[in-house]
């Protein structure tokens, strides 16, 4: 029998939205982690612990934002010596539609395969196939189910990109090692993708931070130095079409112009020159 925890990551959530959010998958889950990356002086967190009132939740946090890799490993650690076989990880700003996390929990308890070590949603699509999975090369870490023996075999996700591409480079090296992942059409995750918001002029753009611009596109750039025959150039070009030169042109509508320019630019001079780590725009 499958026994799941989930790890969400909190970073200044909405707490009634979280609260939402975290319902749609708390009932059919075993144990939830709740990291708080938002500052400790700034953190609300236990008001949500309250409301949610449940003896299977918890709170940890280092006081300050770890964003994503770390804090996934270290709960992974944890759950490996606690009986756990499958591990949930959520983006605060993501849910599940009614009942679909219960046919997610039904398909993986039925398919207990060890080639297969990661399973993930569909995503923002209230319609689904027919087909019950597809297998792809890659799933977003918000809403996807890992195996727990996965991380013993190809370790666990890489704390130096500290966010972004951590899911991708995590299932390329899955299926370099002969894993697969599966992405089931049945099940709907509800994903926010972004900080999406429409200008004067009516253009849809993508708000992002400064700091999350220079991660996407220097980690972006080392996952292609790290696994070249992974991408085609046709890719890359589409990378940089949308992710380099049309954010340049949206940032004009955008404040802190100059900041944003300053974290594509490094970003993709640290990405060439092999920059990990944290790096503070």
């Amino acid at each position: 029998m499958s026994k799941i925890i989930g790890i969400v990551s909190s970073y200044f959530p909405n707490l009634d939205e979280l609260e939402k959010n975290i319902n749609s998958y708390l009932p059919s889950i075993d144990y939830l982690i709740i990291w708080e990356n938002t500052p400790k002086e700034k953190s609300n967190i236990d008001l949500l612990v309250s409301k949610l009132s449940s003896n299977k939740v918890e709170v940890r946090t280092s006081g300050k934002n770890e964003y994503l890799a770390y804090p996934i490993n270290e709960c992974v650690k944890w759950a490996e010596n606690q009986g756990f076989t499958h591990v949930l990880t959520m983006d605060q700003d993501s849910f599940f539609l009614e009942k679909h996390f219960e046919i997610y929990r039904d398909f993986i308890e039925n398919n207990r395969n060890d080639e297969i070590a990661i399973f993930s949603p569909t995503l923002n699509k209230v319609k689904t196939n027919f087909d019950t999975y597809i297998e792809v090369d890659n799933a977003i870490t918000s809403g996807t189910i890992y195996a727990l023996k996965i991380f013993e075999k190809i370790g666990y996700f890489r704390e130096d990109f500290l966010i972004y591409m951590i899911d991708i480079e995590y299932g390329i090296r899955a299926r370099l090692k002969g894993y697969k992942i599966f992405q089931l059409s049945n099940v709907n995750l509800i994903h926010q993708s972004g900080y999406e918001k429409k200008s004067k002029l009516g253009y849809i753009i993508n708000f992002y931070p400064a700091q999350s611009t220079y991660y996407i596109i220097r980690n972006t750039v080392l996952t292609w130095k790290i696994y070249p025959n992974q991408f085609p150039l046709s890719n890359k070009l589409i990378f940089i079409k949308y992710k380099v030169v049309y954010r340049i042109c949206k940032i004009c509508f955008e404040p802190n112009i100059i900041l944003k320019l300053k974290a594509i630019f490094l970003g993709l001079i640290h990405g060439c020159a092999g920059k990990f780590g944290r790096f503070d725009i």
